[in-house]
């Protein structure tokens, strides 16, 4: 039991989490540049041409180095030569589509994830439970004594949201506190075949965006 919490205590201190949506700094893949697509406003305004996204305050993580988070910002141009480009609040923003270097199209919104707060997530499923991808680094602090070694890892964080329920969030996100198949369980239990299949181990934690889709079409 000592190990176990010693082991616990080991990995609160050395790893901390800072996500920001699509990917950090000046230099992303996605924030600061221009892609192709739509805007869609809640005024019910469609825009086409470029879209950028940025990202541009940062916060401290656990032992005071900084991290990037905050405020998001929306920016539009009828197209990539275009000097005039506009801003957009993230509260006149519905949604925004855009094609990836990889020629995907995918879809972003800003999700509520508690009251008056809201991030900037990819749209994965729409339905009776939506699935949200927000991306990040995971920071590892590795200590050798004499300095402290920084390692980051891409990270993905998974987010759902049942269409009753006002905001998104990560009750999936794996650790050693909680059971995926319990928490599943429990939050798909209106499905009993899709229960059935859970409990039979038919479906594994990282397979949320097939278990998803299944709930959906739960009958």
């Amino acid at each position: 039991m000592k190990n176990k919490l010693k082991l616990i205590i080991f990995f609160l201190l050395i790893s901390n989490f800072s996500f920001s949506q699509v990917s950090l700094g000046k230099n992303g893949t996605f924030s600061n540049k221009w892609y192709s697509g739509k805007l869609v406003l809640k005024n019910n305004d469609t825009l086409k041409g470029v879209v950028k996204f940025e990202n541009s305050s940062t916060t401290k993580d656990l032992i005071g180095l900084r991290g990037v988070g905050g405020t998001n910002k929306i920016f539009f141009k009828k197209s990539k030569k275009s000097k005039k480009k506009v801003k957009y609040k993230k509260d006149e923003v519905e949604y925004f589509i855009v094609k990836t270097n990889s020629s995907k199209i995918a879809k972003y919104t800003f999700v509520p994830t508690k009251k008056n707060k809201s991030k900037l997530m990819q749209v994965l499923i729409e339905g009776k439970v939506s699935l949200y991808l927000k991306k990040g680094v995971e920071n590892m602090y590795l200590d050798n004594g004499n300095s402290t070694t920084i390692i980051q890892n891409d990270k993905s964080l998974y987010y759902v949201k049942k269409s009753n329920e006002k905001y998104v969030s990560n009750r999936f996100f794996a650790n050693i506190f909680k059971s995926f198949k319990k928490t599943a369980v429990r939050y798909f239990s209106d499905c009993k075949p899709l229960v059935q299949k859970i409990n039979n181990g038919e479906y594994k934690s990282d397979q949320l965006f097939e278990i998803v889709k299944d709930y959906n079409n739960c009958e």
